[in-house]
């Protein structure tokens, strides 16, 4: 554990070889990036990064590497709520590892990440010392108050429901409504979010506090790229498990013109494409095993990723204007996808969760089958899976407070316990910026959404008896430190659950 004293020696010694000038890691040489747990102060590669920090900190403002100029990329172009998330923070990373070599004098410096699942307290050489003595340090009010991140938004059963997403888009958030093309502007329209990047992406921001929970101030925060280091190696973790990314040319086509600068200081421009896997881009990690997936297409034949990819295709506002019940819609590649559809007028607040139901007219085992949420290999044909999304979310006006989700739940109240069969996941709120500052073109796409996998909630439910409930009520229960009443009240204008 890093005291003090042991920071000032380790942190004196190394900002004494501040711009040394070493050009970048050359393509192909891979660093290999470690986990921040258990590096001791004067580890190379954190003191490379204090002195790399405090190198860009001192810079002019003239300097593109300057550190505020450097987190100003992430206020003017990052995307938050799309499928453009993943990509766009990996490349965002890479463009500060390789400033990090060449202001340190390492060449082979390699970006820490933060394992958040495995160490649930906060870095400590990033709060060690004070601001004067330590570039890493920052104003955390989160930190201060005794930062212990919760099960429910990094524990393993959370990181294994991530990993266990059936396509990009079902992990790495949806493609913005209504894209039709690779055009720049649709780089910060909002597609619906996916438990990745609303529970335990949003949810850290917000734990931290201060500028970590502003988007366009979190990259001020050293803390940022270690906790973003994290997000993109379970990102690799997905890739290893057999997982591909996205196929779509609207994805793979698309090019970040102008975000980014190389090390001395001038425009790196980088498509989709070339940021499909981590050896491209010159770094590993330290647990990475077995090739990656990145640039594999997913089977034509894969039912599943035809009805995820049919259901997103679909325009939700004619959705909503079906009607009430369950509506079948047939593909054209074989199959069907089932939506229902729910307007909602109810605010959930700490004292009242709300239950949103959406009635089918028959029992979910009649439309799933029996074997609908069996996990046996041999089942796998008849596997189906069942989505809750929550459209157009009026949000809190306390950004810490978390929604606890649950289907189903005949009890629900605020001591409704998270080990109850019903309970799905939680939801953190974290670049609500996006929609404040949204053309209003922009705005007609609607505001943020999120989407929910209660497959393993139903599967979980008293098997096979959920399956004999005609509906499924969505159920939100929102859960806040501050005291004062309202002010984690939100409302979904709309929920639908579809059958796939």
């Amino acid at each position: 554990m890093l005291n003090r004293r042991a920071f000032v020696t380790a942190g004196a010694a190394s900002l004494a070889t501040i711009g040394a000038g070493v050009r970048t890691v050359a393509q192909g040489a891979a660093v290999t990036r470690r986990s921040v747990r258990g590096m001791t102060a004067n580890d190379p590669d954190l003191a490379a990064l204090r002195r790399a920090v405090a190198a860009m900190k001192a810079l002019p403002r003239t300097d593109a590497r300057n550190w505020i100029r450097f987190a100003d990329i992430h206020r003017n172009f990052c995307p938050h709520g799309n499928w453009y998330f993943l990509p766009w923070h990996r490349a965002y990373l890479a463009a500060f590892e390789r400033i990090c070599q060449e202001l340190s004098g390492k060449r082979d410096f390699a970006l820490p990440y933060w394992n958040w699942t495995q160490d649930r307290e906060f870095p400590a050489a990033f709060a060690a010392g004070d601001r004067s003595s330590n570039p890493l340090n920052h104003a955390r009010p989160g930190v201060a108050r005794g930062l212990r991140l919760a099960e429910d938004m990094v524990g393993q059963a959370v990181i294994s429901r991530i990993l266990n997403s059936p396509d990009f888009e079902a992990f790495g958030s949806t493609r913005p409504r209504g894209q039709d093309s690779t055009a720049a502007s649709w780089q910060r329209r909002l597609g619906s979010k996916t438990e990745f990047e609303f529970n335990p992406h949003d949810g850290i921001h917000q734990a931290i506090g201060g500028n970590m929970s502003v988007v366009d101030l979190s990259s001020r925060d050293p803390i940022f790229f270690l906790h973003h280091a994290n997000v993109d190696r379970l990102w690799t973790a997905w890739n290893r498990r057999g997982n591909a990314n996205s196929p779509d040319p609207m994805w793979r086509d698309f090019v970040f013109n102008r975000n980014f600068i190389d090390p001395d200081g001038s425009p790196w421009n980088v498509g989709v494409s070339d940021l499909g896997e981590p050896a491209a881009l010159g770094y590993r990690y330290d647990d990475d095993s077995g090739p990656f997936a990145a640039d594999l297409v997913m089977p034509s034949g894969d039912l599943m990723t035809e009805k995820l990819r049919a259901y997103r295709r679909l325009d939700p506002r004619a959705l909503a204007a079906a009607g009430a019940g369950l509506r079948r819609i047939d593909l054209p590649s074989g199959g069907a996808i089932q939506v229902a559809v729910a307007e909602n007028e109810q605010v959930a607040s700490r004292d009242r969760p709300i239950g949103i139901s959406l009635p089918f007219g028959r029992a979910l085992g009649d439309i799933v089958g029996p074997q609908a949420f069996a996990f046996r290999p041999d089942a796998r044909k008849y596997r189906r899976y069942v989505w809750a999304v929550l459209r157009d979310i009026e949000p809190p006006l306390d950004v810490t407070t978390r929604v606890r989700v649950f289907a189903n739940c005949q009890e629900l109240s605020p001591r409704t316990r998270l080990d109850h069969p019903s309970y799905a996941t939680s939801i953190s709120f974290f670049g609500g910026e996006h929609a404040a500052h949204a053309s209003a073109a922009e705005r007609s796409f609607g505001s943020a959404s999120v989407y929910v996998d209660l497959t393993p909630t139903l599967a979980r439910m008293e098997h096979p008896r959920g399956l004999r409930a005609d509906r499924v009520t969505v159920q939100l229960l929102p859960t806040c430190a501050n005291g004062e009443p309202n002010v984690s009240n939100i409302r979904p204008r709309r929920v639908e659950v579809v059958i796939l």
